[in-house]
């Protein structure tokens, strides 16, 4: 498995489609930010994706207008934030090799954290993250309405 940083351009429609069947699509996105995002790849393939998030955006491009005002974010941060992961083969390792490479990328960028905002009834991702060094920081209904609780993860790097 090879850690590719950012996303190569070729890697990218693979990327966001990966992306989306784990998260959506918030509406029309414009082009991704391949900057924002850390891929895993086997061969050609992509095996799983890290998207990135800080004061400039994250791996794809913002939602329209109307979601904006829906969306609640949480606290303000200094740290890198994971704008979430997903692997294409659960437990084989790939999520944890994405977040160590997250953990150099937030080092390069200068950054004194990782910080994960969690669905607090996503327990696989809790434990996950607790098992990387992730402590809770706080919790709130952060995110969209319809997320539920979150909690605010955070690994000093």
């Amino acid at each position: 498995m090879k850690i590719c940083a950012p996303v190569p351009d070729a890697a990218l429609p693979q990327a966001i489609q990966l992306w989306r069947s784990a998260f959506g699509s918030p509406g029309r996105a414009g082009r991704p930010c391949a900057e924002n995002a850390i891929a895993a790849m086997r061969g050609e393939v992509i095996e799983g994706i890290v998207g990135l998030r800080d004061h400039r955006g994250g791996f794809l491009a913002a939602s329209p207008p109307l979601a904006r005002l829906l969306f609640r974010p949480a606290p303000p941060t200094a740290d890198l934030v994971l704008d979430g992961i997903v692997v294409r083969h659960p437990r084989r390792g790939c999520g944890r090799a994405l977040i160590f490479a997250a953990e150099a990328e937030a080092r390069r960028r200068r950054r004194d954290g990782l910080r994960a905002e969690v669905r607090l009834r996503n327990r696989d991702a809790m434990a996950f993250y607790r098992s990387l060094g992730f402590v809770e920081e706080t919790r709130g209904r952060f995110g969209w309405p319809w997320s539920g609780m979150v909690a605010v993860m955070r690994k000093p790097i």
